[in-house]
């Protein structure tokens, strides 16, 4: 009997605690149910956005795969890239695919001499979160695009103070270029220096470019020297040039036998 009650007692402790806390029990499981599901939801969306980016940027590649290699963007052609590239910006604003539309939209833009286009979409492009190499990467076109539209102190901001990382060369050259054409050859040969230093490329022709240009900037950094520094010159006074040629005429009269 005692074992009996004890059973009842241990039901009716248990209806009374689940009276209290069932109810919180199962909102919390309910929350925890509908969390995992929202988060499988969200993540199969994301993966078909990511799907349809990949897949609309394949197209842009498509497109860029009619145009023969070393030739000329045909209007047509550079018309499409845009196209595409604005697709990808407005449907996939930060994913990585609307980042490389924005740089080929660039390439297009600077093919056609539209430099403030072309400034405008890597702009873009660095303002909507690229992941870190990335980032480095349009910097670098970036400063290009404004160095050849000539504000050399903005291209110059865009790449000082950066970890370039693996293309350190990239953009000592880079610097070694703005400085060169701003007229600072003693800034542009540290700048040639250091790219030369931290090349690691195995392409002759990168190496030989940048020694030529290192070559360049050594000489005119070069402080110039007189043409015969340290040895006398007789200064003739104004005048006597007259004066002296019937003596000399006269000299090698006497010495002609």
């Amino acid at each position: 009997m005692a074992e009996h009650e004890t059973e009842e007692e241990q039901i009716e402790a248990l209806k009374r605690w689940w009276a209290e806390f069932g109810n919180r029990i199962m909102l919390v499981l309910a929350l925890v149910i509908c969390s995992y599901g929202g988060w499988q939801y969200v993540d199969q969306q994301q993966r078909e956005r990511a799907e349809i980016a990949s897949n609309d940027y394949s197209d842009m590649l498509d497109i860029l795969d009619q145009q023969p290699l070393g030739t000329a963007l045909e209007t047509a052609v550079g018309e499409q890239i845009v196209n595409a590239a604005q697709d990808l910006k407005s449907q996939h604003e930060n994913s990585g695919y609307a980042h490389l539309g924005a740089l080929a939209a660039a390439r297009v833009a600077v093919e056609q001499g539209d430099l403030d286009t072309a400034a405008a979409e890597l702009q873009w492009a660095l303002e909507h979160n690229p992941d870190t190499i990335k980032e480095r990467v349009v910097r670098l076109r970036l400063a290009r695009v404004e160095a050849a539209r000539g504000n050399f102190d903005a291209a110059l901001a865009l790449v000082q103070g950066i970890d370039p990382g693996a293309i350190k060369s990239l953009y000592e050259e880079a610097k070694g270029d703005f400085y060169a054409q701003q007229g600072n050859a003693a800034a542009a040969l540290t700048a040639y220096q250091a790219a030369v230093e931290s090349n690691d490329s195995r392409d002759n022709v990168i190496a030989s470019v940048l020694q030529m240009k290192l070559d360049q900037v050594t000489v005119s950094s070069e402080p110039s020297m007189p043409a015969d520094e340290g040895s006398e010159t007789l200064e003739i006074p104004a005048g006597a040039s007259d004066d002296a040629a019937p003596s000399a005429a006269a000299d090698d009269a006497e010495s002609t036998p």
